[in-house]
């Protein structure tokens, strides 16, 4: 006995999807992952600035300490909206409105943070179907 009410396969489940889509979603994942790096690095530089502007402290010192910040979160914006993009393309076929609506997320510090989870589980979830080793910090070959 048959069932016909199987739902159509996507891109991301069709028997075609090879290895470039995988190492696609593997290196998105990377990015994604620097990202959340980035962004947690730069939430602790944010409050030991605002712990060391309460007391003196040289202007020139908080400059730097601030122009860090802005540096390391402009590099996470980057690479999470690099590394949603290029696995939105498998893991998400044909939802192009999506992915924008996820690049406008992504610059809110804790939404950011919760977007990027929920596209690091999804990309967890693809990649240890084919095969990969899912660890602390994402996928391993």
């Amino acid at each position: 006995m048959t069932n016909n009410c199987n739902a159509p396969l996507t891109k991301s489940d069709s028997p075609k999807s090879t290895l470039k889509d995988a190492e696609t979603v593997f290196w998105g994942q990377r990015l994604l992952v620097s990202s959340i790096f980035c962004y947690i690095c730069s939430m602790t530089i944010w409050v030991v600035a605002n712990v060391f502007m309460a007391g003196p402290l040289e202007q020139p010192v908080l400059g730097i300490v601030l122009g860090l910040m802005i540096l390391m979160v402009l590099s996470g914006l980057i690479s999470a909206c690099a590394g949603i993009f290029r696995m939105g393309e498998i893991l998400f076929p044909g939802s192009r409105r999506y992915l924008y609506t996820i690049g406008i997320l992504v610059p809110p510090p804790l939404i950011g943070l919760i977007i990027m989870y929920i596209a690091h589980s999804n990309a967890n979830g693809y990649l240890r179907v084919r095969g990969y080793d899912i660890g602390f910090f994402g996928a391993k070959r």
